[in-house]
């Protein structure tokens, strides 16, 4: 039989100093559900690793087996080898996974209530397990479930329009420290899409201070400069990567955002760096995971470092005005899981009952072989007669347990009768005719419906 289930951990778990041992880098993603995939009991396997999370989605055969696996893989990543005694400390069964996807593509489940990248993130890791063949018809099915309730939820609540982002909750961070910040001089390091959001939000306001952005790869800071931003003036794209300590020791509000797997600020080199330019009080806001800014950096003189985890306070502080909102998207989820219901009955319902049907009416027509010549030569009755009061037979003794399979809500119960059923009359049992289906569906990935 199989089981749906969910292992790993998150920011409610954990805090960033675990979380970041755990992070899979996209570029080791197929690797990791290769290797997801070769677990004796894992028939299915999603992997959502970002920065609040990382999280198996498998399918298994046995439960307790299954999780044993995957907390072997986790023990095994590259990322986690040499701290044994940290173990994924996030589980789920059957439903609550369904509910608790769902939940995180609606971003009812995020750090930043709404926030609207874990849509992509989601989308993302659903789209690599379909490229990789670990995603199956369960999974697939429950993915692209997540991704039109998370799509729902932005639509038809105020939900997306009142999410805020990492990246915008980090300059709210920075505003209860430092107050408006017009004209204030800003480096972000990094050009992706947390860092670029940064940046569009402080060129949006009119100011004299300058936002610097640096990057390991200039391009993408040109990249992003062709856009159609407001007060360009203010954007400043001469400096590389290598001068980063000089923007950082110059700059009144520094925000890092990179996909580096260590830190990229160094204590000793920002401390000279400082000496040699003249130290100035400073606000540091790393929104990496891992952690790119040593968390040393917090002890020199002026200097004030937060991580994601400090955004946690912001979030308290913004979810009285959104309570409305919840409401109405958890909702939807609910939705999401009764069509997830729905599904999951009409892959037990839809088979056993053709079966049933096609079992039926071979022994009706067996029996209209044989007294079809009989009746019509003793004039009892015509061919045509004879097949409309067997057909009306066949589909009276049908009928009640054609109503009581499809009535059943219960998973398990239905799961129970439909063995019934095929014992009682001989059919395929169920793992065999989902194996036959299985190896007869031909898809082609597809991304959220």
């Amino acid at each position: 039989m199989s089981h749906l289930v969910v292992c790993g951990l998150n920011y409610h778990s954990s805090p960033i100093a675990i979380r970041e041992r755990f992070t899979i880098p996209q570029s080791c993603l197929k690797h990791a559900l290769e290797a997801l995939k070769r677990l004796p009991h894992v028939t299915e396997a999603v992997l959502l690793s970002t920065c609040n999370r990382t999280e198996v989605y498998a399918v298994v055969s046995d439960v307790q087996a299954g999780w044993r696996e995957i907390d072997f893989f986790f023990s095994s990543t590259q990322q986690i080898g040499d701290h044994g005694a940290l173990k994924p400390n996030f589980k789920l069964l059957r439903e609550d996974v369904a509910v608790h996807l769902f939940r995180v593509a609606a971003g009812l489940d995020s750090m930043v209530l709404g926030e609207a990248q874990i849509m992509a993130q989601v989308k993302e890791a659903h789209q690599a397990a379909l490229e990789a063949k670990t995603a199956g018809p369960i999974l697939d099915h429950l993915f692209m479930l997540a991704l039109n309730c998370g799509k729902r939820v932005r639509s038809e609540t105020e939900m997306g329009k009142r999410a805020v982002s990492v990246s915008s909750a980090a300059l709210e961070l920075a505003r209860s420290q430092m107050g408006s910040l017009n004209d204030f001089n800003v480096a972000v390091i990094g050009a992706g899409r947390m860092a670029q959001i940064c940046a569009k939000l402080l060129l949006s306001e009119n100011g004299e201070g300058t936002v610097s952005m640096l990057n390991r790869t200039a391009e993408r800071v040109h990249e992003f400069a062709k856009n159609n931003l407001p007060n360009m003036h203010r954007l400043r794209m001469d400096q590389n990567f290598d001068e980063r300590y000089e923007a950082v020791a110059k700059a009144d509000l520094v925000i890092v955002s990179t996909s580096a797997h260590k830190p990229i600020i160094d204590f000793e080199e920002l401390q000279q760096s400082r000496q040699n330019l003249g130290k100035k009080p400073a606000c540091i806001i790393d929104i990496s995971v891992p952690r790119n800014v040593d968390p040393r950096v917090q002890e020199l003189e002026g200097v004030k470092l937060f991580d994601t985890d400090a955004l946690t306070n912001i979030v308290t502080r913004n979810l009285e005005e959104r309570e409305a909102c919840i409401a109405g998207a958890e909702a939807i989820v609910f939705e999401a899981l009764d069509a997830f219901h729905g599904w999951q009955r009409s892959q037990l319902v839809g088979p056993t009952i053709a079966e049933l049907r096609e079992k039926i009416e071979s022994i009706r027509l067996e029996h209209m072989v044989k007294t079809t010549a009989l009746k019509t030569a003793s004039g009892q009755g015509s061919t045509e007669e004879i097949e409309n009061i067997s057909r009306a037979i066949v589909n009276q003794i049908l009928h009640q347990p054609t109503v009581q399979l499809k009535a059943t809500k219960d998973y398990e119960i239905l799961r129970q009768q439909a063995e019934a059923l095929r014992t009682l009359f001989s059919l395929d049992p169920l793992s065999c005719t989902h194996a036959t289906r299985t190896q007869r569906r031909k898809r082609t990935p597809a991304g959220d419906s």
